[in-house]
């Protein structure tokens, strides 16, 4: 892969990968098994500039002209480490913190985005309701303008970094059933008098990364909260498509973790007098591993590069996805089978991979609805 990056790009991956090694991986378990989030190393990486890769240097950003590329470089390597801390980082410095810089005042932007950007702050994007999910457009958390502002009510469900987070922005709709052209982008501080986290839920994967479900009951929200001045409609979904790109660099760290650990144990495993990877039922597997691991990272990368020269994406973007989401799936579900009943012992992180490669299936969108995004892109 080194080919396809030049030599900026390789010094940041390897910098990047030295923190992953030295900081995240001796604690990615014990982050499994508590489900705890771990503020230090977050607070850390805003320290050294990652939550920047994005962002001009004017809010504190690196300024770089390559930047969804590096992020997706960012996303890959955190979850070579953790899933759940990268997915936790993948949603704080792109989603939760792009809408403020894409729609939000300069004010706003001081107020959250600074302080995000250096790690300070932790933000939240919320659409998904109980009965809104990839029909995001169906919504029914509800704003009514009211002197100085808007009330929100409503509910939203599966919302990652909630727990945590010290802002959320918040899809709502000016009139339940009319569709994206109703719908607007609420900043909404966790300290506002009517928000609540109902419950955080308890998942079987990323277990370190916090969902949870939101209740919004009369929450007021001022006039300069409302991003983009109202009539962003389903620009705010739009601006998720880059994201699918990061949710497939989650699933290629994820995989890459699985393959190499199946690797070192075949290497190291002896059974009927040598490593198990002599045998050629274990080296086929491990092939086909490596074949899928490499095809899905070059299309996403791919597709990353695409992004930064601000072509059309929508379609490798869906695509990225699910080659990396499915696939990645596939490369865990062999290296549990290279362990055999090793495999299903919770000591052996194997069985976190598997666990945690069903995330990038299901968020940002399942594998089908990526592919009904493609289907469209090519006139079905």
């Amino acid at each position: 892969m080194d080919s396809y990056l030049n030599a900026d790009q390789i010094s940041f991956r390897d910098g990047l990968a030295r923190w992953v090694d030295e900081r995240l991986c001796p604690r990615a378990e014990e982050l499994d098994r508590t489900g705890e989030f771990a503020r230090d190393l977050f607070e850390e990486l805003g320290s050294l500039g990652y939550f920047g890769i994005m962002y001009p240097e004017a809010y504190g950003g690196l300024g770089i002209a390559d930047r969804y590329l590096l992020y997706t470089i960012l996303c890959e390597e955190l979850a070579r480490g953790s899933m759940g801390f990268a997915a936790t980082v993948c949603m704080h410095a792109s989603t939760a913190t792009n809408t403020i810089f894409k729609w939000g005042s300069e004010e706003l932007r001081q107020k959250y985005l600074v302080p995000a950007i250096q790690g300070k702050k932790i933000g939240a994007f919320a659409i998904t309701e109980p009965n809104a999910g990839s029909d995001a457009a169906a919504i029914r958390t509800r704003v009514t303008k009211v002197d100085g502002g808007y009330r929100l009510n409503g509910s939203k469900i599966f919302t990652s970094n909630a727990v945590i987070a010290d802002f959320i922005t918040v899809a709502a709709t000016t009139e339940v059933g009319a569709g994206a052209k109703a719908i607007n982008l609420f900043l909404v501080d966790k300290e506002t008098e009517g928000f609540k986290v109902s419950r955080k839920l308890d998942k079987f994967t990323t277990h370190c990364s916090d969902t949870a479900e939101l209740s919004f009951e009369d929450v007021f929200v001022p006039d300069d909260c409302l991003l983009s001045g109202g009539g962003v409609g389903m620009k705010a979904y739009e601006s998720l498509t880059v994201d699918r790109i990061f949710t497939a660099a989650l699933a290629l760290g994820g995989g890459r973790a699985a393959y190499e650990a199946a690797l070192r144990y075949a290497q190291e495993r002896q059974q009927f007098g040598k490593p198990i990877g002599k045998f050629q039922a274990v080296q086929f597997k491990l092939v086909d591993m490596l074949s899928t691991l490499e095809q899905a990272r070059l299309f996403t990368y791919h597709a990353a590069q695409m992004a930064d020269r601000g072509l059309p994406i929508t379609r490798e973007a869906a695509m990225a996805k699910i080659l990396a989401a499915d696939g990645c799936n596939d490369i865990c579900l062999k290296a549990l089978n290279i362990f055999g009943g090793y495999g299903l012992m919770m000591e052996f992180p194997v069985q976190r991979y598997l666990r945690d490669s069903f995330f990038p299936m299901i968020g940002g969108g399942t594998s089908d609805i990526m592919r009904l995004v493609v289907a469209r892109q090519i006139g079905l």
